[in-house]
């Protein structure tokens, strides 16, 4: 061994070799070392021969690590791996280190050779690489990747912990004007100064990065309040908004942030980044320069939104849509005078659902348009085989907002028609909700004419509950006015509602339009309307919506309810409708008092109590009713019911103020039987005023 170590063969052998190689006995005394290992340590063979290689000791590794190392040399015969050394000089470098031992013919161990290559520079190199993977070049700030990852690891500890997590996102208002203005080298400045300035601001548990251009994500992490939240972001919109001084000359810049919160947006990272970043141009929306906080709600809504159309359009294509339809009657002669085609979803999981349960979702979107089309279509289609069956009725077709906003509304609707040439067109009725027409009130009125051209009529659905005027009657020439079943509802129970829906009437024969009801769910319902001038309904009362199937085994099996009959041939004048209010307000007295046996409400007039005269009913009857009605013997025969009614609910008020419920509920049912009484009298002088006119 000694022979090949003499310095004609070291100086053959190993000259060139780039590696570094040293050589020690087996006292740990350096023997040999070449040119790389001086190239690369600094050392000279003069320096080292002889001495323990632990000069080369950098201090960064601990005792532990040699013990372990040279247990596995005696092991094994070699050892290898990354370890760091001092050069002569001080500087601490990485070097990969492979040392093995040598043994003579016997067996026992002479020499140890170390062979090692600096690989500091590769390091240094890998890292700076490692470094641009995962940092902003301009900024030094983390970038998308590291801050994704920065954020897992925060959500994981939140979990945990229980703790607030915000994500806030950061963009510079009209930052790119200032960049055209002023040079992309100042706006490189102007960033610095920001990423700067947020780094200082933050907590060192949380985390500032730069996502790309203007755009800066915040992680506040561990915090135990939204009030922590707000703080931030108003420092953080205060510290931008401070000016910024470049070569002399100040600059201020605003921003608008975009904040999301975990636990209550219980999303990943990537998502949390962008639900911040969609909070944050919502507050560019409004106005920049402010913050904005992502709506959980909202999203799930319009996620909701999204699959529903998504649904709906695979549900288009595979023919899961049907039409039902609910006949419209004239109460006054019994005749079917037409059917509304109304909607359903024949969902393969579901069963039927309603258009509640998905036209909402869709009004908005251009699928509404393609949904309203095919109903025309499919609605046509099976008027032309009623027709056929010698049924002729008329079909109404509810038309959507965004269908009859369409500038080419018109043309489209007559694309569809030329397939349907048999069948008259005045059989054709399109329905479109009244707040719709008020969206463009001369667009609508030109289609209705253009429509009206070719025998189409038009009809306002749920009328009554937008915000019509004389002039709105007056300038959208539809030939219908349907009345909201939510005013029919409450007809025979709410005073507001009967006089509102009296109003529409008289609206409706005012414009020489023609009026009907829907919702319409019992007789009194109907009885009611045709008294006020409404002859036309449909409602649950007279038929619930049907499968095309079943209309024609329903027309020819109807019959008209009796009760409508007996009022067919009377004629009710306007200056009778407070009979029919009176009627009502003595309705809602009974049910006030039965309200406050219950405990439903804790107010009652007690004036009215003591002085029949004082509640509406007796308004009525003392003032307008006596001037009008007094020479009619059922009048007169109100009066004694109508005081003793009142001492009946002056008795049971006191029960209940006494505590006596079980008594108030006995004299309650007297109550009722009073209160029928009085509606039977009403009901005949209602009768002795119409044989009158």
């Amino acid at each position: 061994m000694i022979n090949l170590l003499s310095p004609e063969i070291a100086s053959i052998v190993f000259s060139d070799i780039r590696d570094g190689i040293m050589v020690t006995n087996t006292k740990n005394e350096i023997v040999f070392i070449n040119n790389a290992f001086s190239e690369v340590t600094g050392y000279s063979e003069a320096d080292v021969m002889g001495c323990d290689p632990r000069l080369l000791n950098s201090s960064h590794h601990d005792e532990e690590f040699f013990l372990n190392m040279w247990k596995t040399i005696k092991e094994t015969g070699h050892w290898k791996g990354e370890i760091w050394d001092r050069r002569k000089d001080g500087e601490i470098y990485l070097e990969f280190l492979s040392i093995s031992a040598i043994k003579n013919c016997r067996g026992d161990v002479e020499h140890y050779v170390a062979v090692f290559t600096d690989i500091n520079e590769k390091r240094k190199a890998e890292q700076r690489l490692d470094r641009a993977a995962l940092y902003d070049v301009l900024t030094e700030l983390p970038n998308r990747i590291q801050t994704i990852h920065y954020l897992q690891n925060k959500l994981n500890k939140s979990r945990k912990n229980h703790k607030l997590l915000a994500v806030v996102m950061l963009d510079l208002d009209d930052f790119k004007s200032t960049n055209d203005k002023f040079g992309h080298d100042l706006g490189d400045r102007l960033l610095v100064v920001i990423a700067q300035r947020l780094q200082r601001l933050i907590r060192s548990t949380d985390m500032v990065g730069r996502l790309g251009g203007d755009e800066f994500a915040i992680i506040l992490s561990n915090l135990n309040n939204f009030d922590e939240v707000e703080q931030m972001t108003h420092r953080i919109n205060c510290l931008v908004a401070s000016s910024i001084t470049v070569n002399g000359e100040k600059y201020r810049l605003t921003t608008s942030l975009g904040v999301t919160l975990y636990p209550f947006d219980e999303a990943d990272a990537e998502l949390l980044l962008r639900h911040a970043d969609q909070a944050m141009y919502k507050a560019k929306e409004n106005g920049k320069n402010q913050s904005h906080l992502f709506d959980v709600e909202k999203d799930q809504q319009a996620q909701t939104r999204r699959e529903l159309v998504q649904q709906l359009s695979v549900a288009l294509e595979k023919n899961q849509l049907v039409l039902f339809y609910q006949p419209k009657v004239n109460m006054r002669t019994g005749k079917i005078v037409g059917v509304e085609a109304l909607i359903r979803w024949q969902h393969p999981e579901e069963g039927f659902l309603g258009p509640g349960h998905f036209l909402p979702h869709v009004e908005y979107h251009d699928l509404i348009i393609d949904i309203g089309e095919w109903v025309i279509c499919k609605a046509l289609t099976q008027l032309r085989y009623w027709l056929k069956k010698d049924l002729k009725i008329s079909v109404s077709v509810n038309i959507s907002a965004r269908q009859i906003l369409q500038l080419d509304f018109v043309p489209r609707l007559k694309e569809i028609l030329n397939n349907f040439n048999d069948v008259p067109l005045e059989l054709l009725e399109l329905e479109i909700l009244e707040s719709a027409a008020l969206e463009n009130t001369d667009h609508v009125a030109r289609v209705i004419e253009q429509c009206r051209k070719m025998g189409i009529h038009f009809a306002l659905d749920d009328f009554g509950t937008g915000y019509a005027s004389l002039s709105y009657l007056r300038d959208i020439p539809a030939d219908i006015l349907k009345i909201d079943q939510s005013f029919i509802f409450n007809l025979l129970d709410k005073r507001k509602d009967l006089a509102l829906v009296e109003g529409i009437i008289g609206l409706a024969t005012a414009f020489q339009r023609t009026v009907i009801a829907e919702g319409i769910e019992n007789t009194e319902q109907g009885v009611l309307l045709m008294r006020l001038g409404c002859d036309l309904g449909q409602g649950f009362g007279i038929a619930r919506p049907m499968p095309a199937e079943n209309l024609l085994p329903w027309v020819k099996n109807f019959q008209p309810d009796k009760e409508w009959s007996i009022w067919a041939d009377t004629s009710w004048e306007i200056s009778d409708f407070p009979l029919l209010v009176a009627q009502h307000d003595h309705i809602s007295w009974v049910k006030n008092i039965l309200f406050y046996i219950e405990g439903k409400t804790n107010s009652f007039n007690k004036a009215s109590l003591i002085n029949h005269q004082e509640c509406r009913f007796g308004h009525w009857y003392y003032s307008y009713g006596r001037q009008r009605y007094k020479h009619i013997k059922e009048f007169s025969e109100i009066e004694p019911t109508h005081i003793s009614i009142h001492h009946l609910g002056h008795n049971i008020i006191q029960l209940c103020d006494q505590g006596e419920l079980d008594g108030a509920r006995k004299k309650a049912r007297e109550l009722l039987q009073l209160k029928d009484r009085i509606l039977e009298k009403l009901a005949l002088l209602q009768k002795q005023v119409v044989a009158s006119h």
